[in-house]
């Protein structure tokens, strides 16, 4: 855990604590939890962090962030959680840069001039755990949907909250771009959403192969929420339905309305080749 509350309420990280200054009363960040933690100085392999004693009060509740390895699901929802109080309490933010062109079969990356005394720019670092906890002045991003899902898997809650993305000259916190296809919807329809590729889980419901395009859908009940893959693509997407069905994927994509379906609202994700989808 790298965040903890002091005794007057504020945040604080462990690279900003100061025992002399700030006191040795600290109590775990989770809103539900709160109970006692205390301060472990960095070393070589580790960074500062708080911790609990795992004796007497100073026991995570079930329903801490930090009580127990989360779910993707888990994860995303205290990430949203704890990023309210991050911001609140201006508590140093990551900006990591998010660029998918690299998984589209379409892109073609263009091709700079490079004079002979330029040296050579080292591409930024994926990040992960180690740049998240240092304060490093490297330029970290994200380039897939893998790196996503290994990063909601590895990292701490807290970490996590501190991620602001940079995408298409917008600042958006990492909570807003990933969600339930539930909360998707709801918010594309109420025109809550940015135009940026978002990021959705849920559990496949029915796959549909059309001769020209091919449906994937998480939800038909009151809306339809549905992953669209186009005939020119079919070749990029080798997932057999056997595959698909009844499986928890993260998918990413542009979010649209289908104004034909007329029944009811519907909302699509064009997605191009097995990258857009991980296995949960």
């Amino acid at each position: 855990m790298h965040s903890a509350i002091l005794s007057d309420g504020h945040l604080i990280t462990a690279n900003q604590y100061y025992p002399e200054k700030h006191g040795v009363i600290l109590s775990c960040m989770d809103q539900s939890c709160k109970v006692p933690v205390h301060y472990v100085k960095g070393d070589a392999t580790n960074t500062p962090h708080f911790k609990t004693s795992g004796k007497g009060e100073s026991i995570h509740k079930e329903s801490c962030g930090f009580a127990k390895k989360l779910s993707f699901k888990e994860t995303v929802s205290k990430v949203s959680e704890y990023q309210e109080s991050i911001s609140e309490q201006g508590i140093r933010e990551f900006l990591v840069k998010l660029n998918m062109d690299k998984i589209d079969p379409d892109y073609v990356p263009k091709e700079a001039p490079v004079k002979d005394t330029e040296k050579e720019k080292k591409p930024p670092k994926e990040i992960d755990e180690k740049l998240l906890k240092e304060k490093s002045e490297v330029a970290s991003s994200l380039s897939s949907l893998k790196s996503i899902k290994k990063l909601f898997q590895s990292v701490s809650p807290d970490l996590l909250a501190s991620i602001i993305i940079s995408i298409k000259g917008n600042r958006i916190t990492i909570s807003k771009l990933i969600c339930h296809y539930q909360d998707a919807h709801q918010l594309f329809w109420e025109g809550n959403t940015f135009d940026v590729p978002y990021f959705v889980y849920g559990i496949v419901e029915k796959v549909t192969r059309r001769e020209k395009v091919w449906y994937i859908n998480l939800s038909s009940k009151d809306y339809y929420f549905t992953l669209v893959i186009f005939e020119k693509y079919f070749k990029h997407f080798t997932y057999r339905d056997e595959d698909l069905l009844n499986q928890e994927i993260l998918a990413t994509g542009y979010l649209r309305k289908n104004e034909f379906q007329k029944d009811k609202p519907s909302t699509e994700m064009v997605i191009k080749s097995v990258k857009y989808i991980e296995f949960l």
